[in-house]
Order: C-alpha cells, then sequence, then structure tokens
C-alpha cells in the first residue's frame, strides 16, 4: 500500500467553513424501502437499458437529484446520455418447420422465437433430444454420451437436471453456468450439431416464449427457444413422453438423449442489431471549501436491471415477467438517492460530492466506462469512489466493504467509522469486484465498493422489495454517512496498486473453484470484443500471451462482442478445459490455445 499522504494546508476561512457544516442526516429505513418499491415496482419493467422501463427508472432518479437540490452533470441537464449495442429484432428470414410423422411449421413468436445470441443463417437436418443439453463429465453427467449429433439439430430443455431437496451435483455446483443457454449452444457446437433449439425457463411458463434471448453478439449456432407443447408433440410422434424422460433424467441423473427417427427440422434465422442509447443519471454538491472543493468524491450505483428475462428486444410480444431487481440495485440506487439527500440537506461537505447513477451495469459496467471516458468532474481530481451494489439483504449483521488496499487510509477511514452501529464489516483489500468502481480503479481513482452479498434470488423474478432488509439498509447507509463524510474532509488516499487476484468478467454469483482464464476487461472501452485492461501473470490468458491492451474477439469457438458475451464463455467452460482464443492486437491477429485455470 503507498504511502499516506499528508492532510493539505488550508487557509482558515476554508477551516472555518468545513467545521461549519453540519453532520450528514440519518436517512431513516422508510425512506429507503420507499425507494426500493419504486424502482422494483412493475412500471419499471424491470429497468433493462435503453428501454421505456430504464427510462422511468433515470427519470425518476433525476427527479429525486433535482428535488434535493443537486447541481446538474453539465449544468443543463441530469442525463448524461451514450449509445449501448442493445436492441436485437427479428429480420426478414426466420422460419422453423418439421418434416416427418408431427409435420408442421411453427409460428413464429406463438411456437417459437429466435434467441438474440443466434447465429443468422439456414440450417436442416434430423433431429435428436439430448435432454438438458449439457456436458459435464466433471459431474458424472454428459446429455451426448452415446449419441451422435454431428450434423444434426439438437432439442434441449433448459435448466439443470434434478430436485433441490436431497441437492443435485448441479444445485451444489451454484454457479457453473450449465443451466445456461450459453453452456448449451457450446455444448451442442462442441458435439457437431447444426442448431440449438431449446424450451426455456422456468418450469411455470415453458409455454411462455421469451423475447430475444441471450447476448449482444451472435453466437456461432442458429439457436431458437421453443415451447414445451411442441417438444412434446415431436417426441410424441415417435413414441416417448418429454414428462417421462424428464422425470427419468431428474431421478436417475442418467441422460435420457434420444434420436426422432425419421424427424427433420429446417432452421432459418435473421436478426438484426441496433445500437440503443441510455443515460447516466449525475448531481453534483459543490463543495463548500474554497479549496478542497476544487476534489470530489464520487458516490455511485448502478440503477439498471435485466428488464424481461434479462434481455433488451424491440419486440415486446410474449415476454416474460420482469426482473424487479429490489437487491440489485434498486438497495444501491436507494443508498446513494438517501445520501444525496442528507447530505444536500446538511449543507454539503468540504469536497465536492458526485452522486452518479449508473445505466448499463448488467451488460459489463458500460455505464461507468461512459462516465470515465467524460467525466463531469476531472478523474485527475477526484480523490475516491465509493459504490453500492446489493446492500439490501444484510444478513447476520455481515456487510462487505472491499478496495481497501485502492488506496492509502482507507482501512482507517472505515474501521473508524464503524462504532456502535451493531454491523460485523469484513473488509477486503482487493478492488476487483464484478461492479461499476473497477472502471474508477483502471483509472487510478480508490475505490471501496459495498456489498451484503450474493443470495439464491441474484438475476431472478424472485428478488422482490418483500426480501429487502430495511433496517440492515438503513445500517449500511449510516456507516457509508460517515465514510463519505471522512472521505471528503481528510487526506486524500493516495492510489495504490493493490497486488491482489484480479477475477475476470464473472458474475457476483461465480464462486471459486470455476473456470479462471485470469483477466479483468477495460470498460471505458466500447469497440467489439472485450479489451482487456489486466492480464495477471501466471495465468490461462498470459499463457496465451495475452497481454493488456489485447481485445479478445474470439474464445471458445464463440464470437465475442462484449464483455458479457466473454464472461458467459468464460462461466461454461470447466477448469481444465482447452479453449482456442482469438485476440487482436494493433489490428493484427494473434491465435493461442489457452488451457483454464481453477478459480482460486
Amino acid at each position: 500500500m503507498s504511502a499516506r499522504r499528508v492532510l493539505p494546508l488550508i487557509a482558515l476561512a476554508g477551516l472555518a467553513s468545513a467545521l461549519a457544516s453540519a453532520a450528514p442526516i440519518p436517512v431513516p429505513a422508510t425512506r429507503l424501502l420507499d425507494e426500493v418499491k419504486i424502482l422494483s415496482a412493475p412500471e419499471m419493467d424491470g429497468r433493462a437499458s435503453a428501454t421505456p422501463g430504464g427510462e422511468r427508472a433515470a427519470l425518476h432518479v433525476a427527479t429525486v437529484l433535482q428535488e434535493a437540490g443537486l447541481r446538474p452533470a453539465d449544468g443543463h441537464a441530469y442525463a448524461m446520455r451514450f449509445s449501448i449495442p442493445t436492441r436485437v429484432r427479428l429480420g426478414n428470414d426466420n422460419r422453423l418447420a418439421f418434416a416427418g410423422p408431427d409435420a408442421r411449421t411453427l409460428v413464429l413468436n406463438t411456437d417459437w422465437t429466435p434467441v438474440g445470441a443466434s447465429a443468422d443463417g439456414a440450417v436442416e437436418g434430423e433431429v435428436v433430444f439430448v435432454g438438458y443439453g449439457i456436458a459435464a463429465p466433471e459431474l458424472n453427467y454428459d446429455d451426448y454420451a452415446g449419441i451422435d449429433v454431428r450434423g444434426k439439430i439438437v432439442v434441449a430443455l433448459g435448466g439443470e437436471p434434478g430436485h433441490a431437496d436431497p441437492p443435485s451435483p448441479f444445485a451444489r455446483a451454484y454457479g457453473s453456468g450449465y443451466g445456461q443457454r450459453a453452456h448449451k449452444a457450446r455444448a451442442a457446437h462442441d458435439h457437431g450439431a447444426l442448431a440449438l433449439l431449446y424450451v426455456p425457463r422456468p418450469e411455470a411458463a415453458l409455454d411462455t416464449l421469451p423475447p430475444l434471448r441471450g447476448g449482444l453478439g451472435a453466437g456461432d449456432l442458429p439457436s431458437a427457444a421453443i415451447t414445451r407443447a411442441t417438444v412434446e408433440s415431436l417426441l410424441g410422434a415417435g413414441g416417448q413422453q418429454l414428462a417421462e424422460l424428464k422425470a427419468r433424467i431428474d431421478t436417475t441423473l442418467a441422460p435420457a438423449s434420444v434420436a426422432l427417427r425419421g424427424v427433420r427440422a429446417t432452421l432459418s434465422v435473421h436478426l438484426v442489431r441496433e445500437p440503443g442509447t441510455t443515460a447516466n443519471i449525475v448531481g453534483i454538491l459543490p463543495g463548500t471549501d474554497p479549496q478542497l472543493a476544487r476534489e470530489a468524491v464520487v458516490i455511485g450505483a448502478h440503477y439498471d436491471h435485466l428488464g424481461r428475462d434479462g434481455e433488451g428486444s424491440l419486440d415486446t410480444a410474449h415476454r416474460t415477467d420482469a426482473h424487479p431487481g429490489a437487491d440489485d440495485n434498486a438497495s444501491g440506487t436507494a443508498a446513494v438517492l438517501g445520501l444525496a439527500r442528507a447530505f444536500a440537506a446538511s449543507g454539503g461537505t468540504p469536497r465536492t460530492l458526485v452522486f452518479a447513477l449508473f445505466s448499463g451495469e448488467e451488460m459489463g459496467f458500460l455505464g461507468a466506462g461512459a462516465y470515465v471516458r467524460h467525466p463531469p468532474f476531472p478523474l485527475e481530481r477526484t480523490i475516491a469512489m465509493v459504490n453500492f451494489d446489493m446492500v439490501g439483504r444484510l444478513r447476520d449483521n455481515r456487510l462487505i466493504v472491499g478496495g481497501l488496499d485502492s488506496g492509502s487510509g482507507l482501512e482507517d477511514i472505515v474501521t473508524g467509522a464503524t462504532t456502535g452501529l451493531g454491523l460485523e464489516v469484513e473488509l477486503r483489500g482487493s478492488p476487483w469486484a464484478p461492479s461499476d468502481h473497477q472502471s474508477f480503479y483502471q483509472h487510478r481513482v480508490p475505490v471501496l465498493f459495498f456489498h451484503t452479498g450474493v443470495h439464491d434470488d441474484y438475476h431472478r423474478t424472485s428478488d422482490t422489495w418483500e426480501k429487502i432488509n430495511a433496517a440492515g439498509l438503513e445500517r449500511v447507509v449510516a456507516l457509508a454517512e460517515r465514510v463519505i463524510d471522512r472521505l471528503a474532509r481528510g487526506a486524500a488516499p493516495a492510489y495504490a496498486t493493490a497486488g491482489v487476484e484480479r477475477p475476470e468478467l464473472a458474475a457476483g454469483a461465480v464462486q471459486a473453484g470455476t473456470a479462471y482464464f485470469g483477466i479483468a476487461p477495460d470498460p471505458a472501452d466500447d469497440a467489439p470484443g472485450a479489451r482487456l485492461a489486466v492480464v495477471q501473470p501466471g495465468t490461462a490468458a498470459a499463457r496465451a500471451g495475452a497481454e493488456p491492451g489485447d481485445v479478445v474477439v474470439r474464445f471458445g469457438g464463440v464470437r465475442v462482442y462484449t464483455f458479457e458475451d466473454l464472461r458467459d464463455a468464460i462461466v461454461a467452460r470447466k477448469p481444465g478445459d482447452a479453449v482456442d482464443v482469438i485476440y487482436l492486437r494493433d489490428g493484427a491477429e494473434h491465435a493461442a490455445r489457452a488451457v483454464l485455470g481453477s478459480r482460486p
């Protein structure tokens, strides 16, 4: 950790101003919970970036900042708009038809729909039912064992086999990604299949098609979601019963894959990917000290969430239930809005406070990247960034505060602020966690990250306001008030290079022992591909010859257009997998083979 900086001398007038400002007003639990309710309400429609629901959330956030008396980011507007590649719509040639005993042409958006990560193209081949479409030999499970799918079209169920009680190996491997469509597509591709047709989760809505699902970039296989009724009809024509096969797999955890003799499918997918726009919402509370006001503390959280089933889409027909995102991250947004009101009501602090609510976080920290590219307050005079992501589920009084190794004096500031709050604060040195503060740390800004931990409702429609611990959120905000007040008055932390493990683009739920590539992204770069900010020595990425600044465009046969594409491709793998990686360096293409490690 770098040496501690000496508190700069200030003028007597500035000292008087600093001493005169009042302590921030406590933020009551009821007000914080009211904000969570507003942001997770049905009319917000899941707050996906570049959607009407996301825009409604942005308007609400801007209104709160305005009513609190904060200045707009650019002097005129609170919204800092930027472009994101979120919109996927149907092109002019999307067809799915079956030949054989159950010959028919399926109705688009009724019987089937392409997924957003589908490759464009037309294929024709025999149909094979492959259970859940999972290849997980380390869990002694492989739906492709003993069946040849080369040159054929595979049909798979969504999710994973087994029941919660007793937990299956897949449940015990929570966060492994086997139930994700990305893994199913990769397994189908690796086994030589031409296309993937799958039944989306959840079980309760197997006949309700999702919007255009998947990442922003095209995959290597034409892929589509189909209804359970369609699969039942296909299997029934061959004398098989879907319910029977599914029950057998769930009970025995043994594959029940079967070729559908005489059944052929013709699939054509044509999608149009269009850019959209969204906005960070930023309000500024000017500092009260003539000298220290030239420096700022950024207080941030992302207000966006997954929308409907995690995808932005122009096609609104047959959409699934919205993700409320109460903890992720209405809770963090409520915390920042509460802090904005409290500090504004107290008259401000010696340093300037910048309250930033980011969009595009769920797509790879795009809002934070847009902020650091065009900061409303100079980054070189930003002394710290405090980030709140999922702070509404305090359990056993345990709060995680990370980033202490990113700047001198941060640990003392946090520990000195905890007295009397009844919190068990777990101090973590690493600033490398998958949230918006990474963008600031990569631009040499010390960071702190507040988080109450991942839970089973993470990225699910069950993340609702009723599960928020409002009293716990109040205590988290009380600690944050003290920490921010100390940052705004005391010695500026000196940026430190944290010599700690740097996780790649994994979601918060990814656990130790999952596949590890050893990189951190540069979210400030919005070009196609995933530009690397960090390559950890001794990891798979380093052994493959990758260096900071390289742009990964292909990983394990998957085309990489965004950070999320790369994250999904990594999560879908397992330790020990050998993958082909293609990356660009100064415009030149480099190909390498990487053997993935295990996440520490």
